[in-house]
């Protein structure tokens, strides 16, 4: 466990929780299928969470909680978490808050995604609740390596046919010629994508995948039969979103705070938050239900889909 993570543990227990949420419930008017600000801020304040907030987001603590009660309000799907498992979902919320990233959907940097959990009663009896869960967005990545300060180069690119003329796998030396006329390249097939960065200590790391590679990885974390909305529509991009996860998530760095170019504090410090902490797959837990929001999530990226559609089993 990253000590990141551990900051997202829980304040309290999960009765506690629904108490607070009881109370704050009451204070809302009859008959309101929504929540409102003083409603939510009551509940975590009840059950301990209001003070991890303001820790960690000071004087935005405040908007950012309105932001969590516009998201819930807005999708019905995770106002069902909220009433049936509010912890999970103030837990995500404070696991985005832990890393400084904003939860609006639109924004692309994090999101908090209902889903429905398999479980069981007393008696064995199987049935779902519904929960939600803490997803990282593409932008969301991005967004911790820069506050680093330690890239110099950091870049993902598409390699199409004739360009590759040597890799190794092992010293991830590579070799490409790109052709320089863009009309001309645009006709060619793309057969693989590249990754590289280089750290301002001269640290460099290059990764390459095949077309084949990606169409494999694509088949194996897709949750239902058929292809996602997202590779439907632009295979190369949420490719290129791949790469750039696998090469950012398992060897890049990464920090929740910004830091300067020039302070050598800075390569020990990300090099101790977030050196090869966030896995590839960035997934929804196990014994997850039928998904029936308005959007899915790619397990690929962490994007978020809208409008896909399709029922995700």
């Amino acid at each position: 466990m990253t000590s990141m993570e551990k900051n997202t543990a829980p304040v309290n227990t999960t009765g506690a929780i629904q108490k607070a949420q009881a109370g704050a419930a009451a204070k809302v008017q009859a008959g309101s299928r929504q929540i409102s600000n003083a409603a939510m801020t009551a509940m975590l304040d009840g059950a301990g969470y209001k003070k991890r907030f303001d820790e960690l987001l000071g004087r935005r603590a405040p908007q950012f909680v309105s932001s969590l009660v516009s998201l819930i309000n807005a999708e019905p799907n995770l106002m069902k978490a909220w009433k049936e498992a509010p912890q999970t979902v103030i837990q995500s919320a404070l696991r985005a808050a832990t890393y400084d990233l904003p939860i609006d959907p639109g924004l692309g940097f994090a999101y908090i995604v209902p889903f429905n959990n398999k479980k069981k009663d007393e008696t064995g009896r199987e049935f779902y609740q519904s929960e939600a869960a803490f997803v990282m967005g593409y932008k969301g990545m991005k967004q911790l390596a820069m506050r680093t300060g330690c890239y110099s180069r950091l870049n993902v690119c598409d390699v199409r046919e004739g360009e590759l003329k040597k890799y190794d796998r092992l010293t991830e030396d590579i070799e490409i010629q790109f052709v320089e006329d863009e009309e001309e390249r645009e006709k060619l097939p793309i057969v693989g994508w590249a990754g590289y960065f280089r750290l301002v200590n001269g640290m460099e790391k290059t990764i390459y995948m095949t077309r084949e590679q990606i169409e494999a990885h694509e088949r194996e974390n897709r949750k239902g039969k058929y292809m996602g909305k997202g590779w439907r529509d632009n295979f190369s991009a949420m490719a290129e979103k791949t790469v750039y996860r696998r090469l950012i998530g398992k060897n890049g760095l990464m920090s929740i705070d910004y830091q300067r170019v020039t302070d050598p504090a800075s390569l020990a410090a990300a090099q101790a938050i977030a050196s090869g902490q966030f896995d590839d797959e960035d997934t929804l837990p196990e014994n997850t239900g039928v998904i029936d929001a308005n959007y899915t999530v790619d397990s690929d990226t962490g994007e978020v889909l809208e409008g896909s559609g399709e029922t995700q089993q």
